[in-house]
């Protein structure tokens, strides 16, 4: 794929995936409306995180380890003997999802007393709403299998937009039903998501079955061989879905509600992922995995670094601020503005109880868009051994930071923990990545990110030197988004600036990319 390809693949994308993180946020808003944090919140939100870590695994296990064996099988064998791999490998899934879908049905209290340890009148309740939602298993693991498809050969637009359709799913539950039917219909609302999934991705998917040539089957020669590369990816996946998992069985032992404030804050947190790392480290996965099928070790080296950079850019003033505002922000989003559209049940303690976790998320920011690139670069290298073993330590870091913290800090000690274990996972898989990629150089990677880091700083010192002119402590409505529009705009300006002296060949990297995805040819 070409330089100009992969930018406008991942404006393509980038659409796509602002749209769905948006939706996503809009769900929050809507939720946070009509039932603000409480306790039945945090019972549907539990239950929420299990069926989309079951499709999370499952999609970045086919995703990671289908999309290399495709391009390996079809450079050694051709296109028919790879597209029966993978057909082969969406045989055997679908029916381990069926089988898998039933078990949450039929069995939803086992998962209802892991999430609510303490509190059994709630784990009652989220294994009511499990088994409404079981079904969405089995679809949403159907759409991860339609993704891998697709992407294997290219098409990513389609699956990018998934997420839109599960999102609109629950929207359309929680608009039609929350007032009258109480919590059960936004879980209605996934499966209609799930649902929905599917039928975006039919067409293009129909398309490429046809222009494939290749029937169903579940046998392959390669499939033994793709399943033995599958395992120690499936199981990375697992662990980072542990902590999404642990978190609310940590936050579910403190007050009602707070489960909730948590996970608001963590999709706050979330938007620029979606928004600005998924869009561009998607198409450049297969890229890298065709670069280092070829031994082309120096281009996927210098592919990585570019791509650090430019990320860095964004990623660094992304985190700072949010770090420098994340009351005001909790504010808007969950009190202010749902209040432009009726009574909202999210009050002052609500936003407060948001912004709190939400401080910490901000650092997370720009580890995420580290920890991410450096990831889908080892798994584009089959490297999947130190793929797990970096998500394993990442998951250890967090669990005992979690131990550590939820005493003092309650909510925002778990995203702390967060935090600092994303930190300690970026280290740990660069220096994985540096054993294989000998023409990546760390120094220089530390070099310019720590000049982004300057540059942001200095943003915000111009944004705390206007806080006396444009408060915003305490403050609502339109003069709270005056004074942090304000500020907001002063630090980019500044931090703008400051990139054109200290970053000019990461805002060049930029600025090409960004004229690639506009230019037609």
């Amino acid at each position: 794929m070409t330089t100009g390809r992969l930018a406008r693949a991942a404006g393509i994308i980038a659409l796509l995936l602002v749209a769905s993180r948006l939706l996503g946020l809009v769900r929050e808003m809507v939720l946070a409306g009509a039932y603000g944090t409480t306790g039945e919140t945090d019972a549907f939100i539990s239950s929420l995180v299990i069926v989309n870590s079951l499709a999370a695994i499952l999609l970045f296990t086919l995703v990671t380890a289908v999309i290399p064996a495709f391009q390996r099988e079809s450079a050694e064998s051709g296109d028919h003997s790879a597209w029966r791999l993978l057909w082969a490998v969406a045989a055997w899934s679908a029916l381990g999802l069926v089988i898998l879908s039933a078990a949450v049905a039929l069995f939803p209290e086992l998962v209802g007393r892991a999430v609510f340890v303490t509190k059994p009148e709630r784990a009652a309740e989220a294994a009511d709403l499990l088994r409404i939602m079981a079904p969405a298993v089995t679809l949403q693991g159907l759409s991860a299998l339609a993704t891998a498809l697709l992407q294997a050969r290219g098409r990513f637009a389609a699956p990018a937009a998934v997420g839109v359709a599960l999102n609109l799913g629950i929207i359309a539950g929680l608009l039609i039903g929350a007032r009258t039917i109480g919590i059960e219909v936004a879980a209605w609302g996934v499966v209609a998501g799930g649902l929905l999934q599917l039928v975006v991705q039919a067409p293009q998917f129909l398309r490429l079955r046809a222009e494939a040539r290749a029937r169903p089957t579940f046998r392959h020669p390669r499939l033994a061989v793709v399943g033995a590369l599958a395992v120690p990816v499936a199981a990375a996946s697992f662990l980072q879905q542990i902590n999404n998992i642990t978190d609310k069985i940590f936050a579910n032992t403190l007050d009602d509600g707070r489960t909730t404030a948590l996970a608001f804050a963590n999709t706050l947190g979330q938007v620029p992922r979606a928004a600005l790392l998924l869009p561009l480290v998607t198409p450049l996965f297969p890229a890298l995995a065709r670069m280092l099928a070829e031994g082309r070790r120096g281009d996927a080296a210098l592919a990585v670094q570019r791509v650090a950079g430019v990320l860095g850019l964004v990623a660094v003033p992304l985190s700072a601020w949010i770090v420098l505002f994340p009351q005001e922000i909790a504010q808007l989003v969950f009190r202010d503005f749902v209040g432009l559209f009726g009574e909202s049940q999210c009050d002052a303690d609500c936003a407060e109880q948001v912004g709190r976790p939400l401080l910490f998320y901000g650092f997370a920011v720009w580890g995420g868009f580290m920890a991410f690139l450096a990831n889908r670069a080892l798994a584009a290298a089959e490297r999947t051994r130190e793929v797990m073993l970096a998500t394993g330590v990442v998951v250890v870091a967090t669990i005992a930071l979690d131990f550590a913290l939820i005493g003092p800090l309650e909510q925002a000690g778990l995203a702390l923990a967060s935090a600092v274990a994303i930190a300690i996972g970026v280290v740990v898989s660069l220096l994985y990545l540096r054993r294989h990629l000998t023409g990546l150089s760390l120094r220089a990677l530390a070099l310019s990110q720590g000049r982004l880091v300057v540059a942001a700083a200095l943003g915000v010192g111009a944004a705390l030197a206007l806080g006396p002119v444009f408060p915003t402590d305490g403050r609502v409505g339109s003069e709270l988004v005056v004074g942090l529009g304000v500020k907001s705009l002063a630090a980019g300006l500044v931090y703008l600036l400051a990139t054109r002296v200290l970053a000019p060949v990461e805002l060049r990297e930029a600025a090409s990319g960004i004229r690639a995805m506009v230019r037609r040819r």
